[in-house]
């Protein structure tokens, strides 16, 4: 299962090829789902999704990181972001496409992994007072306020 590192740490996924990561924007009612990540001492939130495999369609791997990473099933309803994380000396570049869906079944479940420390229903409301990685609280919120109406948006370059 892929998950996003910190910026500036190194680890299995540095390559010298860009990284595509898939993130899921589910909501219920005024809740988005977020899980929350431990690396060290810090944690941090990020919207539950993970690295697309070769082969993979991207709404594929939006059902399969779903489903490892929260217990739920999805259905993928839209394109709603692309946006970049370069880390200034090179050595990471993931590309992370932001799709909504939504839930249709499951059971929300924590994986066994050790890196989720928890899964949450979160109002959206209070994202910008979260530490969300990549830093979209502010479009996620705008687009939730628009009912999610608007085209897919390129965010540019965000490494944090």
């Amino acid at each position: 299962m892929g998950h996003q590192q910190l910026p500036g740490s190194s680890g299995p996924h540095s390559t010298s090829h860009p990284r595509v990561r898939v993130a899921v924007v589910v909501m219920q009612g005024d809740d988005v789902l977020l899980v929350r990540h431990r690396k060290g001492d810090r944690t941090y939130w990020l919207l539950p999704g993970g690295g697309l495999d070769y082969g993979e369609t991207i709404e594929t791997c939006a059902r399969r990181e779903l489903l490892e990473e929260t217990g739920l099933t999805i259905e993928p309803r839209q394109y709603l972001f692309l946006s970049e994380a370069i880390a200034p000396d090179k050595s990471r570049h993931i590309l992370n496409v932001f799709l909504l869906a939504e839930a249709t079944g499951g059971t929300l479940t924590r994986p066994e992994e050790d890196v989720i420390e928890e899964i949450a229903w979160k109002p959206i409301r209070e994202l910008p007072g979260l530490t969300l990685f990549p830093a979209i609280q502010q479009e996620l919120v705008a687009a939730w306020e628009k009912g999610f109406s608007e085209g897919m948006r390129y965010l540019g370059a965000r490494w944090t």
